[in-house]
This record gives C-alpha cells, structure tokens and sequence, in this order.
C-alpha cells in the first residue's frame, strides 16, 4: 500500500469549491461557454422559483452533446484537457466550480442525436457529505427531464440544471416563492441579460462576421448584443500599423493580438436613445479583453493610467487576442 496517497477530504473540498469568486452572472457565463464550445448555435437560460420558495436555473443547447462516458469525464473534477486549445476551459473545474457556487445539487443531461441514448450525471454535496467520498448520481430520466429536454435543447445537446440553489438570491425572503421574491428572480434574470449582451456581443451580432452567430435567450427573451465601441458613432484612432501587437509566448512562439481603439462622442452630441446606447459613464471606460470573441475583462485601465479618470471618459480600447487551435 501506498503510504504516500493522500485523498483529499471529500465534503470539505466539494464545500470550498464553492468559494471561488463567482458572482451568478460569470458563473451563468461559463456555462453558456461551455454551450459555445460544443458548437451550439442556440442556448436557453431559464430562471425560475416554484410556490414553494425552490429555485431552479435551466441551461439548455443544440450542441455536440455527449455520450455516458464523455459525461463521466466532464463531470470528473478536473477534467480531461479539451482537444480544442481556443476553448475558454483550462482546469477542467468551470462546469463544477460554476454551478456549485450558486446551488447544492447540479444535474447534466445530455445526447449527440436524435437516436442517442439520453446520458444523465449529477453532483450533490449534501450527498457526498453523507456518503464521505466523490460519488456521483446516476437517475433514471424523468417525464420532467424529457420535457425540459425538448424545451430548452431539440433533438439533441446538452441541459445543465441547477437546483437547491441556496445561494440564487443575495437575502431570504418571507413569503418564498411570493411576490417580492418573483419579483427578485425577474430582475436577476434582467441582468443577466445585460451581462450576456456585452459579454457574446460578437456571437449575437448577425452582422459581425468575426464569429459564428448563436442564439441565446434569457427567460424566453431574446438577448440583443450591446457593442461597447458603438462603432456606428465613435471614432478609431489607430492606424492599420498600430492595431497589432506581437506578443511572445511561453514557448517562445510569437502571436499577434489585434488593438483598436474607440473614441465615443460626446454625451451632448447624442439623442436620448442614443446616449442610452452608448452608455458613456467613467466606469465604463477603458480595456475592453476579448478571447475566443467573449469578453473576459470590461472596463478598467488595469494600472495604465491609474484609478478612474474622467478625462478619458470617452475613450475604450478593444483588446483582443486568441489562442491557436490544437
């Protein structure tokens, strides 16, 4: 026996995996990337609360799907390293990590057909508390899960369900699942909206031909995407020559990111309608990173010029760079 093996303690690192900096918008994020990955061309987000105070979040995609083994995998803390090096997964923790820090139970459905078998996994941690070790749930489909199925994904993708989601909403309600908390859930759902808006603007922008359109709607709404640049107003600045930036890799091979950047015109300039487009506000200013066609850093100046600066209010840098596929 091997006296160097040295499990780590089950419950307590299931436990703190939800303590990772989430907030519910990036977690939601990751699911929708992962929806991104396995080339889906629609997702369907679905927040809802029952009568009873029991909140759900639905994520439903037309994607690749997977089989009962490439499910295991996924599942697997730590999962295997994608084939595709442009995929925004690095860990293999983002499903996991994302959804446990907004419930205590995530379900994962999924197929690659029509005429597939349906593939189903879950994590509970309440479970894995009891039981002391890493042990899934396999269950047997439900008439609720072929319904949802069929709502959410079509023939085939894959559905990702959270529930017991202890941790959906900031404050605890005294009428769960009454009025007040509706009204919460509505407005949650509001800002993912908004979120996913600027963070998939590329991919919601039938015009946009720097990526693949997909589809995604919030709670039956359709997300419009919302360009932070507002190119059909703003000035670039940047000669052909500047909007590329050679950047040395570990390895030593070279990549070039592309720079450009955007001069938004002066609130006084805008119609009403037109100011609420641009959205010009100090916090919106600066960098604005995009990997893969998402962005993964909004606003900010990340040290260049120090706090917030109310001179270059009007100002924002699209920064954008990709990693070569495998």
């Amino acid at each position: 026996m091997n006296d160097l093996i040295n499990q780590p303690d089950a419950p307590r690192l299931i436990y703190g995996l939800r303590d990772t900096g989430y907030s519910f918008n990036t977690a939601a994020a990751d699911i929708i990337d992962n929806s991104i990955a396995a080339n889906a061309t629609e997702v369907n987000v679905r927040i809802e609360v029952a009568e009873d105070g029991r909140k759900f979040v639905c994520f439903g995609d037309n994607g690749d799907g997977m089989d009962s083994e490439m499910l295991f995998d996924a599942m697997r803390y730590g999962a295997p390293a994608r084939a595709n090096l442009a995929s925004l997964g690095k860990f293999g923790l983002g499903l996991k990590t994302a959804s446990s820090s907004v419930c205590l139970r995530f379900t994962v459905i999924s197929r690659e057909s029509e005429e597939a078998d349906f593939a189903k996994l879950a994590w509970d941690l309440e479970h894995v508390e009891e039981q002391n070790q890493w042990e899934m749930l396999r269950e047997e489909m439900t008439a609720d899960d072929y319904e949802l199925f069929e709502e959410l994904c079509g023939d085939k993708g894959t559905l990702v369900v959270w529930s017991k989601c202890d941790r959906l909403l900031s404050k605890e309600y005294d009428d769960p699942g009454g009025a007040r908390e509706q009204a919460a859930i509505r407005r949650l759902g509001e800002r993912l909206i908004d979120h996913v808006a600027l963070i998939y603007y590329r991919f919601l922008d039938n015009e946009d031909d720097r990526e693949r359109h997909v589809s995604i709607t919030v709670n039956g709404e359709q997300v419009r995407p919302w360009n932070p640049f507002y190119p059909e107003k703003a000035d670039q600045v940047l000669s052909p020559e500047q909007q590329k930036l050679e950047i040395e890799l570990e390895d030593g091979s070279v990549e070039t990111a592309q720079i450009r950047a955007w001069i938004l015109p002066n609130r006084r300039d805008l119609t009403k309608d037109e100011q609420k487009v641009a959205n010009i506000t100090n916090r919106g200013q600066g960098f604005y990173i995009h990997r893969e066609g998402r962005v993964i850093q909004q606003g900010g100046w990340l040290g260049v010029f120090g706090a917030v600066e109310p001179h270059t209010s009007l100002l924002r840098v699209e920064f954008d760079f990709r990693i070569r596929s495998a």
